[in-house]
């Protein structure tokens, strides 16, 4: 059973059970992240270009941010992310498609928001995520990967600020 760390919702546990093969982040992982961003995300836009769950998009919706884009390309994860907002009322911008899908082959992001977070699965290298969904991200991008990944320097224009690891899972957050 997953849970919400903060915000207005939390403690309040996600409606609909994770889908196979999703690796949804941990609530450690979660809180982690929420400290680096701020617990108040009012007035600031967060996009999940990999949805899983929905547990961090819930997350960031739970601590004020609006819009919440969340990007999940599998229909069984995408239904479960519908079921969870549903439950507790929560106006995600769910989308059918591929991440890759948000910015153009010519590098131009065409979805952007204040926080970008990307979650791949981990047997997918995380650098060239970092770097393709970089101009998507207008303040802060936050990747997270297995422990002992290698993160690029930038993404898109927002340089490397920090690595930290917790468990099996490591965050790197860009920021200007």
């Amino acid at each position: 059973m997953i849970k919400l760390t903060g915000g207005t919702l939390r403690g309040r546990a996600l409606a609909a059970e994770v889908p196979e093969g999703v690796r949804p982040t941990s609530s450690r992982t979660r809180e982690a992240l929420f400290s680096i961003l701020g617990q108040d995300l009012s007035d600031v836009s967060f996009l999940d270009a990999f949805g899983g769950s929905g547990a961090t998009a819930l997350e960031a919706y739970s601590r004020g941010a609006s819009p919440v884009i969340v990007v999940e390309k599998n229909p069984t994860a995408r239904a479960v992310i519908g079921t969870n907002a549903a439950a507790f009322k929560a106006p995600l911008d769910l989308r059918n498609m591929d991440a890759a899908g948000l910015v153009s082959a010519e590098g131009v992001a065409l979805t952007q928001a204040d926080v970008v977070y990307l979650d791949p699965p981990f047997d997918q290298e995380i650098g060239p995520w970092v770097t393709r969904l970089g101009p998507c991200a207008l303040h802060v991008l936050v990747a997270e990967a297995r422990t002992g990944a290698v993160f690029p320097e930038t993404a898109g224009e927002l340089p490397l600020d920090r690595v930290r690891t917790y468990g099996d899972s490591t965050l790197a957050v860009y920021r200007r």
